[in-house]
């Protein structure tokens, strides 16, 4: 696939006008999403759980939450259970290596690649917590 064909997925996606899409395709930030696109879609980013205790979604250590190289979580790789308060942390991280894939560098360069959830455990009034660890992955 192109950056020619690249931008056009992305065109019909975001459903824009011509006017918006103008300030996009002149905005040289996006040339360069554009140009390194097609390297970016090699890759999926997997957050994998290495640690959990009291986890009322039933998150495990080893489980995979598996999104693609833009965030968008894959529903079909993923467990049908996704713990909502671990989202927003996972959402920075997502947003690290998304930025990384876009300018072209190494996306798993991310230095703080580890979260968790908001929950606290039981110690500080919640049910227990969830870490995970982020990296990028070639696709199969």
């Amino acid at each position: 696939m192109d950056t020619d064909q690249i931008t056009a997925i992305i065109r019909k996606r975001l459903k824009l006008d011509e006017d918006e899409w103008s300030l996009i395709e002149s905005n040289p930030q996006y040339q360069r999403l554009f140009q390194n696109a097609r390297e970016a879609l090699r890759y999926r980013l997997v957050a994998e759980v290495i640690e959990s205790k009291g986890c009322h979604s039933g998150h495990v250590v080893g489980q995979r939450l598996v999104f693609d190289n833009a965030g968008n979580i894959l529903t079909k790789d993923n467990p049908d259970r996704i713990c909502a308060f671990l989202m927003p942390n996972l959402t920075v991280l997502i947003n690290a290596f998304f930025e990384n894939l876009m300018n072209g560098r190494d996306p798993n360069e991310v230095m703080f690649n580890t979260t968790g959830c908001f929950d606290t455990g039981p110690g500080c009034g919640g049910w227990g917590h969830v870490v995970v660890r982020m990296r990028a992955e070639r696709k199969p």
